[in-house]
């Protein structure tokens, strides 16, 4: 075993169920003695043909699944099977009992030796329905995920990149393969990437998704920051076992920029409203002048100040650009 690199190591025995393609795929196996019964019966086949083990063994898998226009071709196949002769094909069966339901098996039949030398054989059944749901999906989410304008990230238990589609990869440079063993500190800056990799970990252990974190930094080749909303939830294999963290993720930039410019209209249009009921109740220059004051600090500026003309408090006439001023009123604030 250690002649083969990289497999000593990575042997692993789990007492649950792998997390393999057999999650997804509906395959089983069963054993034909030398009478042509059913002599060995696995866990899955009673779960595809609905049988449990004590009701399958001793009986004839032709008669037991076939359709009853099927079985004389079924039992010649049989027979040459024991005779050695190895087969594949097309098996449609059914349920047992009234109504059972009808599937279609693809069937690998392999001719073996019992300890007595005796010929038997050894089928493996795969459920073709379930193959083909299987590949219907995979064109589907295939186009969901190329097509998509999101850019979409899987993380795997490791919290590094598995999967990313072309739009990730377009913003951030790339092919897609390209991303595969990145992390979030490879987009995002220190601050933003530790919050995202809490995040990434809070997702993986409690199962609980997360949607609009809202996340800022540089793209490669860009100038100044982009806002980011990201939504994430786990996803899990076949079995339910978790596999990582799915994220998809907008550009948000033009909407914050929109909203911190609509933020800045509406302080503006305040600040007119406040003033306009707040100054100009009196004729006193001075209370005005405070007024003023009160109102553009610190609502517009941390630091105002009003000069009052001489001109003005004493009702003289002057040549325009003549007057000096005679005193001023100032306010401020910290920011």
């Amino acid at each position: 075993m250690s002649e083969i690199p990289g497999t000593t190591g990575d042997v692993v025995w789990q007492s649950s169920p792998p997390g393999s393609i057999y999650d997804y795929i509906r395959v089983a196996s069963f054993s034909i003695g030398p009478d042509g019964l059913i002599e060995q019966w696995s866990r899955r086949a009673a779960g595809l043909f609905g049988m449990a083990a004590d009701e399958a063994i001793g009986r004839d898998p032709v008669d037991a699944f076939m359709p009853a226009e099927l079985r004389s071709d079924g039992h010649r196949r049989v027979g040459e099977i024991l005779d050695g002769k190895e087969w594949t094909g097309l098996v449609p069966f059914r349920m047992p009992g009234e109504g059972g339901a009808h599937g279609l098996a693809e069937v690998y039949v392999m001719p073996s030796l019992t300890a007595d030398g005796e010929r038997a054989a050894l089928c493996i059944v795969v459920d073709v329905r379930a193959l083909r749901r299987i590949e219907t999906d995979l064109a589907a989410s295939q186009a969901i995920f190329g097509q998509s304008p999101f850019g979409f990230v899987l993380f795997g238990t490791d919290f590094t990149v598995v999967r990313a589609n072309q739009r990730f990869a377009t913003v951030f440079g790339g092919a897609a393969d390209d991303h595969r063993g990145r992390t979030v500190d490879d987009y995002l800056p220190g601050p933003e990437a530790e919050r995202l990799g809490a995040t990434l970990k809070r997702v993986m252990d409690t199962g609980e998704s997360v949607t609009d974190l809202q996340l800022v930094g540089p793209t490669p080749g860009g100038t100044g920051r982009r806002h980011w909303s990201m939504n994430l939830y786990r996803v899990h294999s076949g079995a339910g076992r978790p596999v990582g963290v799915a994220g998809l993720a907008t550009d948000v930039t033009r909407r914050h920029i929109a909203a911190r410019e609509a933020a800045s209209a509406r302080r503006n249009l305040a600040l007119l409203n406040e003033a306009s009921a707040r100054i100009g109740n009196s004729l006193d220059l001075e209370t005005t002048a405070r007024e003023l004051l009160d109102v553009a600090v610190p609502g517009f500026c941390d630091l105002a100040s009003v000069d009052l003309y001489q001109g003005l408090l004493t009702g003289e006439e002057a040549a325009p650009g003549s007057w000096a001023p005679a005193h001023r009123e100032s306010g401020g604030g910290s920011a």
